[in-house]
């Protein structure tokens, strides 16, 4: 198993790896069958991947390898020069404070990320106007729909502008207006350079929203598949 750093000289036809997999494979128990893998996958800078595959396929660990969160049984992992320490990664679990109101929450995130004070209030508002969460930033999260939570958890991963975004199911249980924002913001940080990275199973979701798809069977690329 290895994890190492990589420096590259991107060109406008070969945009910036933004992370390497080579051969990674992922277990969690030792006789068990990998949950991932081997699976040997290039990130780069500016596009949106999208990942399906049914509930087991290795969704989740793929993305929990790419954010470092999990370390491969074998294989090697790089980066991009720059990338490891600003990627944003939105597990399925939402990880905001009901007690706290949507400013307050981002405040925290900004404060976790080492932000300055007017960096963190220019950001948290420009992503509550862009996810129309303004008039909603003062309310306690408790109050707030399945769909504005969504869209604040991904506020909240969005905070310190990343190179590398991470997104297991951020539409899930989200209404369809909630769902179209959040792709929409999607698109415009891939549109800024970023690389993202997407599940999802909503209908159509990964087809309209992503520049390239991988399928997962078994925590392997399907034969056959796009």
């Amino acid at each position: 198993m290895t994890l190492c750093m990589s420096s590259t000289s991107p060109t406008a036809s070969n945009p910036e790896p933004l992370c390497v997999l080579t051969g990674a494979e992922k277990r969690y128990a030792r006789r068990a069958s990998p949950a991932l893998g081997p699976l040997s996958l290039t990130v780069r800078a500016g596009e949106v991947l999208g990942v399906r595959g049914p509930n087991g396929a290795g969704k989740s660990t793929l993305l929990g390898l790419l954010a470092g969160v999990l370390r491969p049984d074998r294989g090697e992992i790089r980066w991009g020069e720059g990338v490891r320490g600003r990627v944003g990664y939105v597990p399925q679990e939402l990880s905001l404070y009901s007690g706290l109101t949507g400013l307050e929450n981002l405040k925290f995130w900004a404060m976790a990320l080492g932000l300055p004070g007017k960096a963190a209030a220019a950001r948290s508002r420009w992503l509550l106007e862009k996810l129309e969460l303004t008039e909603k930033g003062s309310a306690l999260v408790s109050a707030y729909s399945g769909g504005m939570k969504r869209r604040l958890h991904l506020a909240s991963a969005l905070m310190a502008t990343p190179r590398l975004l991470l997104l297991d199911e951020p539409t899930a249980g989200a209404d369809d207006r909630s769902a179209e924002l959040i792709l929409d913001l999607i698109g415009h940080m891939r549109g800024q350079g970023c690389g993202v990275v997407l599940t999802s199973h909503r209908a159509g979701e990964l087809e309209r929203s992503c520049t390239r798809l991988l399928t997962l069977e078994a925590g392997r690329p399907a034969e056959g598949a796009p």
